[in-house]
């Protein structure tokens, strides 16, 4: 009978099974870490933190160039600006300190309402 037996002292699937098991694992957190990802980036403290980063970034590029043709010493402007730039940052993230106001219930509403009414019909 002739049959292909293969190579005589292989056994299992060789390197290919061990990471295809550990894609199979991983396949579902990586995706999970994408969604959050994705929710994290559209989020407004995420933008507010960019923005202020962006025009930091720009003001110690016009102050770095104003030093440099000035002929000043640029490594104490650009850890001025990078201070600078790391307040501003902690600032956008702790907030302006505001709280939002609660809106009041329906129902303390409506007896302030009924209260109103009854001592303007009396």
């Amino acid at each position: 009978m002739n049959f292909h037996s293969g190579v005589r002292y292989q056994r299992g699937r060789g390197f290919g099974s061990l990471f295809a098991g550990l894609m199979r694992g991983f396949a579902p957190l990586s995706r999970l870490g994408l969604s959050a990802g994705k929710k994290l980036l559209s989020s407004d403290i995420v933008k507010n933190v960019a923005n202020t980063a962006l025009e930091s970034g720009k003001q110690a590029l016009k102050n770095l160039s104003a030093d440099i043709i000035a002929g000043k010493d640029i490594s104490n402007t650009a850890q001025e600006e990078l201070l600078d730039a790391r307040q501003k940052i902690a600032k956008t993230l702790r907030g302006s300190g505001s709280k939002r106001r609660r809106k009041p219930l329906k129902s303390a509403l409506k007896k302030q309402r009924l209260r109103y009414n009854l001592l303007e019909d009396g």
